[in-house]
């Protein structure tokens, strides 16, 4: 199943990048996940990368804390939330969850895409000290 829109729930919203692959990794100040070429998550701040039993901490600012990032190369996105709180959840196949909290001073986060007229356009920025989600 792939979801189209976003959709709300009570604590969350669910994004639509459900059963789509990440085709693309870029590495520079963020790691961002290119999903079926036209959605894009891009991760300013440290998160976490559980693969397994194993659970790595990703700081983008520390290329030598990357490369596990490099194993979601094709990975199916099988759950999307970004918390209302401005955390984001994101679950692939094969057991790997990724998760980053809101930043007290900054962005985490942001997401972007849609294929405007099949699927519609949307951008959703993590906000400063967990106040929330911005929606563009």
């Amino acid at each position: 199943m792939t979801e189209s829109r976003i959709r709300e729930e009570a604590d969350h919203y669910v994004l639509p990048l459900i059963g789509r692959e990440v085709d693309q990794i870029c590495v520079d100040y963020a790691v961002t996940l290119v999903v079926d070429g036209t959605d894009t998550v891009r991760l300013e701040g440290p998160f976490t990368l559980s693969v397994g039993a194993l659970t790595h901490l990703v700081d983008p600012q520390r290329l030598e804390t990357v490369t596990p990032v490099l194993g979601l190369f094709r990975a199916v996105v099988v759950k999307a939330y970004a918390g209302k709180d401005g955390s984001l959840a994101l679950a692939f196949d094969d057991d790997r969850h990724l998760r980053i909290e809101p930043d007290p001073e900054g962005e985490a986060w942001e997401i972007g895409g849609g294929l405007p007229p099949v699927s519609p356009s949307y951008r959703l920025v993590s906000l400063p000290a967990g106040s929330g989600v911005q929606f563009y």
